[in-house]
């Protein structure tokens, strides 16, 4: 089985676990980088209240065809109880069909049930099907 993991990593913690999780299952891993990178204050003020509503954020261009794939994986850092905006960003990349796992790596809170239900119904929006939602609570890589 073919697999993708795409990630957003802000402090490092996501990229360690996604670079970590790529040798472990031999997938390709590709990483998202935003525009322009915030100060904590500034991502604070413009970037969680995207988080809270779901909303994509300015991203580097990446040239990525994840419909070769046959399951992709989706990290990112939790902001205000969602992934940060850019994993927004991710799921509008989704092709139709495929099978799609999703990490959440927090230095602390849990998504909320409701939370996490919205953050599937995006990728069951897609098309794909979204088949395991993880919280990583506590990272120390």
């Amino acid at each position: 089985m073919k697999t993708a993991i795409v990630y957003y990593s802000y402090g490092g913690k996501t990229k360690k676990y996604c670079d970590n999780m790529a040798k472990e299952i031999e997938a390709d891993i590709f990483e998202m980088q935003t525009l322009k990178r915030k100060s904590f204050i500034g991502n604070l003020f413009s970037e969680c209240p995207k988080a809270l509503q779901q909303k994509t954020t300015s991203i580097k261009e990446i040239n990525l065809d994840l419909s070769t794939y046959d399951k992709i994986i989706l990290a990112a850092p939790m902001w205000a109880g969602f992934p940060a905006p850019a994993f927004n960003n991710m799921v509008t990349m989704l092709p139709s069909g495929k099978e799609v796992e999703v990490f959440i790596i927090s230095g602390g809170g849990e998504t909320k049930p409701e939370n996490k239900e919205k953050v599937l119904s995006l990728i069951e929006k897609t098309g794909s099907k979204a088949i395991k939602y993880t919280d990583i609570l506590n990272v120390n890589i």
